[in-house]
This record gives structure tokens, C-alpha cells and sequence, in this order.
């Protein structure tokens, strides 16, 4: 009967380090890095980068 309950309870707390590994190194990075660039200038505010295929960018001439 008392090997069952540590059994069970090493499974949960398996299952709870494998959680907060995966929070800490996998979620909350991830969410900090997608702050950060929406931090930079011209981000976040609902304008994006003008690119070779945007309206926004320089017109050229037979392109």
C-alpha cells in the first residue's frame, strides 16, 4: 500500500518539475523575447517595416 502512495506521488511531483522546467525555460523566454521586440522602435504601434513588397516603400520605376 505505501510503495503505491510514493509511487504516485513521485509521479506528481515528476509531472510538476517537468511543468515548471518547461515554464521557465521554454514559455517565459519566449514571452520576454516577444516583448522586447515589440519594444523596438517602429513595432507595436501597428506599423510594420516596409519591406520589397510593401505599399510603403519607395516606388521604382518598371518594378
Amino acid at each position: 500500500m505505501a510503495s503505491e502512495v510514493w509511487q504516485f506521488l513521485m509521479v506528481v511531483i515528476a509531472f510538476f518539475v517537468v511543468a515548471l522546467s518547461w515554464l521557465f525555460v521554454v514559455y517565459l523566454p519566449g514571452r520576454t523575447l516577444e516583448r522586447w521586440k515589440d519594444q523596438r522602435p517602429g513595432r507595436g504601434d501597428g506599423k510594420a517595416p516596409a519591406g520589397p513588397g510593401s505599399s510603403d516603400g519607395p516606388l521604382k520605376p518598371g518594378s
